[in-house]
């Protein structure tokens, strides 16, 4: 299998080896390659003091692998996926790899949208039960260009920071909207992902993170399903034909009740209307007392490593899908990439949030500041 990621099978090298010496907390840059087009991709890896790291790729603003440690301090990627610029270019169908999906992540229903009484159509790039839907940006979303990038250091963390301005009427989306993400790892095994956006004309924004995590690590391939995930939500969204929110049901004695810790499949042979639509495991549960302010989300914890990780976020919504689309056709970092290899915790506004009122508003207009912060804090036990 080709790997351009020199750096990650660095890494991995010397974990296998044993070597007791953590790298040299910093920030190193080289390339990643050449795209179609011939614009050249870069990639960064971040360090901590810890020797934890975090690999990123200015080609779709996308983490790559993340290295922490489990309960003995061996480190492992925890990112599941590609490892080389051509299969992140050319993936198929699972193009969304690590990447930042938007501008508007997840669905929106009949892939138009009105906004302060201004009716716009989107690209579609979805038909479900024969209604056009736009998903994650469809053709020209926010994971198929290079973002402008530069590393940054502060005291305890270390990062960079990458930029791109979507231009007026991009998959039918209004107005000239400048994006920013920072990517940081701190000296306390945290990925923060800070999320900015400005426009000059009305417009809807929803920025996430696409990656699938899988606490055991990515190397292994192994069995997302049987760690346990516990998520801070009482209620859950299922889904109509569209894969768009019907109804917000609680989660009392559904296979979505995840208040206490439990495997991710511990109930996935319940009958359950919203099961049957997404074809398996694949909800948005609702944040407890969500109010635009910093609290956790959900916890996913592996048994055998000991390694588990907190996710934190002023998102309303956290998302999963375990990756029942991966069939080993796909050539991952390690080896093909297997169904349920790996598990997406998305931090996210609701899908079709422009067309129902219900949700928070992911509106924003010329003189306001659209900011939003995910923190995955790695932890072993």
């Amino acid at each position: 299998m080709k790997l351009k990621l020199i750096t990650i099978a660095a890494i991995l090298a010397a974990v296998l080896s044993g070597c007791s010496k953590a790298p040299l907390a910093g920030i190193t840059e080289e390339s990643f390659g050449t795209l179609k087009d011939g614009s050249e991709a870069k990639l960064y890896t971040v360090v901590n003091a810890n020797g934890a790291s975090l690999v990123l790729s200015d080609y779709g603003a996308r983490i790559v692998s993340i290295f922490m440690p489990d309960r003995n301090g061996e480190m492992e990627d925890v990112i599941v996926g590609a490892g080389d610029l051509a299969t992140f270019e050319n993936a198929k169908p699972e193009r969304f790899l690590g990447c930042i999906v938007g501008r508007y992540g997840n669905r929106i229903n009949h892939a138009s949208f009105t906004l302060d009484g201004v009716e716009y159509k989107l690209e579609a790039n979805e038909n479900l039960a024969g209604v056009p839907v736009q998903c994650h940006g469809a053709s020209q979303g926010m994971d198929r260009f290079l973002w402008e990038s530069e590393k940054i250091e502060e005291e305890g963390r270390r990062g960079v920071k990458m930029h791109r301005l979507s231009p007026d009427g991009e998959s039918g989306f209004p107005g000239n909207c400048d994006c920013f993400v920072t990517y940081w790892l701190t000296d306390d095994n945290t990925v923060e992902v800070d999320y900015e956006a400005t426009t000059d004309k009305p417009t809807v924004i929803n920025l996430s993170n696409h990656s699938f995590f899988n606490m055991h690590g990515a190397r292994y391939g192994s069995y997302v399903m049987e760690q346990l995930f516990t998520v801070e939500a009482d209620s859950c969204i299922q889904n109509n034909l569209q894969m768009c929110p019907d109804l917000i049901l609680p989660v009392d004695g559904t296979p979505f009740d995840f208040r206490e810790p439990h495997r991710v499949d511990y109930r996935l042979d319940m009958p359950s209307r919203h099961l049957e639509i997404m074809h398996g495991m694949s909800a948005c549960w609702c944040i407890r007392d969500y109010d635009g302010t910093l609290r956790k989300a959900a916890t996913l914890y592996d048994r055998r490593s000991g390694r588990g990780v907190e996710t934190w976020t002023t998102e309303p919504a956290i998302l999963t899908y375990t990756a029942r689309g991966f069939n080993g056709s796909l050539q991952g970092k390690y080896g093909p990439v297997e169904k349920f290899g790996g598990m997406l915790l998305e931090t996210i506004h609701f899908a079709d949030s422009p067309n129902q009122p219900r949700f928070p508003s992911t509106a924003l207009r010329p003189g306001e500041e659209y900011y939003s912060t995910t923190e995955w804090r790695f932890y072993k036990k």
